[in-house]
């Protein structure tokens, strides 16, 4: 199966990013009730703390965009700028494989098998 993963950042010059996040839970955490949601994670980078980070993986491109067209993404959006997003950029990828890091004998591994 092929899935969608987003990654991307977020910025809010000037503001604090894990209380934009805090503030965002009531549209984050019934997202993972939407068809298709696997990861929904939003989280504020310890070090630039006006940058938020977004990772997002779907089941389906059709579930992305039922997600993209509902009402929590609007929701999302409104509330990112009242928030006063400053910039943005997000890329979704389609996954045609995914292996674990870690070996059988729990060493990493950057090459798939």
């Amino acid at each position: 199966m092929e899935r969608i993963t987003l990654w991307g950042w977020i910025d809010f010059e000037g503001k604090d990013a894990a209380v934009i996040v805090r503030g965002a839970t009531h549209l984050i955490a019934p997202t993972y009730t939407e068809k298709g949601c696997v990861h929904y994670v939003w989280t504020a980078d310890p070090v630039q703390t006006h940058r938020v980070w977004v990772f997002e993986e779907w089941e389906r491109v059709e579930d992305l965009q039922a997600h993209l067209d509902g009402a929590l993404y609007r929701d999302m959006a409104g509330y990112l700028a009242d928030a006063g997003m400053t910039g943005a950029e997000v890329n979704k990828y389609r996954v045609d494989l995914k292996q674990p890091v870690y070996d059988g004998s729990g060493l990493p591994q950057a090459a798939f098998t």
